[in-house]
């Protein structure tokens, strides 16, 4: 071999050691990242995958775009999460992770019967994929068809016992059809499992107090706030359905106050407004309470039940003509 062959085959050989090192080197951060999304550590493996994908270009390693994609995925990223996961998916359409979070993302951007297709799919390569029938049920809970609803959530709750999630979309059915025994039951094993649940211990609390159950209620409505207070997301939720339980049990001063902490969460809300007012009127408070319910149906003229709490607060305060003016809109509304 000539000596210009020799260097070439020299310099081919360092250049192939040295990709070597630098796929290994990626590998081992790919790792890293890896980890570090299983200790829910999503910005920090984040930066770890931004910055390899920022280096590496278009020879990074292809599942750097999936774990990318799945931290976009977590911290509620959608457009960025579709981006990435798209690149994955033309390396790797056949990868049953990715069209899972495929699917998940289609579900948790609104886009249900999208999301449907691509969960169906899955459950029909693999009937036994809980998370698969979980989402299905998602789906099919946000379309209105709440019996197929519970039919994949129950398949769901029997392939995964500890799924949270699934149990308390379940006793949202049971709380809907008013099977108000299983509700409590889903709730509160949904509750064990995932004790960090604003939303559950809200619907638990609701389910309580349909059940006449007040001091259990009162209980669930405070440690969802005491939770809501913990975490960046915030509902309004927990506060305004303790203010309404307070209001019914005649504590009319404590639901105002838990009723406000429902508004600053969500100022825009008739509903929200409404019941305030309510409250205020329980305390002989009727001009903050007029302005109120004049605020609920001007941001919802569908709500019927603040138009006839507010015709009854103009008769009793004399206006007798706005009065039967808000009663004849309100009358209207019941017959559509």
């Amino acid at each position: 071999m000539g000596y210009v062959a020799l260097i070439i085959v020299f310099l081919s050989s360092l250049q192939t050691a040295a990709l070597a090192s630098v796929e290994g080197a990626a590998q081992d951060r790919l790792q890293q990242a890896a980890q570090l999304i299983s200790e829910q550590k999503f910005g920090a493996a984040r930066e770890i995958l931004e910055a390899l994908l920022a280096s590496a270009g278009e020879h990074a390693l292809p599942e750097t775009y999936y774990q990318l994609a799945l931290c976009y995925v977590k911290q509620s990223e959608w457009k960025k999460a579709e981006e990435t996961l798209q690149v994955f998916l033309r390396s790797s359409p056949e990868n049953v992770s990715a069209l899972y979070l495929k699917g998940y993302l289609l579900f948790s951007t609104g886009r249900y019967e999208e999301s449907l297709k691509v969960m169906e799919l899955l459950v029909a390569r693999d009937p036994e994929h809980a998370a698969s029938h979980k989402v299905i049920g998602l789906d099919q809970f946000m379309l209105g068809r709440i019996e197929l609803a519970e039919v994949e959530l129950k398949r769901a709750t029997e392939r995964a016992p500890q799924d949270a999630e699934a149990r308390y979309y379940l006793g949202r059915i049971y709380f809907t059809r008013n099977n108000l025994p299983s509700a409590l039951a889903a709730f509160q094993r949904a509750a064990e499992l995932d004790t960090s649940s604003v939303k559950t211990f809200n619907h638990l609390g609701q389910t309580y107090e349909a059940l006449v159950q007040y001091p259990a209620a009162r209980a669930a409505y405070l440690r969802a706030i005491e939770l809501e207070k913990q975490q960046a997301a915030k509902s309004e939720w927990p506060y305004f359905n303790l203010g309404a339980l307070c209001l019914k049990e005649g504590r009319a001063a404590e639901a105002v106050d838990y009723l406000q902490q429902a508004l600053s969460r969500q100022p825009a809300w008739s509903e929200g407004k409404a019941k305030l007012a309510m409250a205020l009127v329980s305390l002989g408070r009727q001009p903050e309470a007029l302005s109120l319910f004049e605020e609920a149906v001007r941001l919802d003229p569908r709500n019927a039940d603040a138009r006839y709490q507010y015709a009854r607060l103009l008769a009793k305060i004399g206006k007798q003509e706005e009065a039967e003016r808000q009663l004849l809109l309100f009358q209207e509304q019941k017959k559509q």
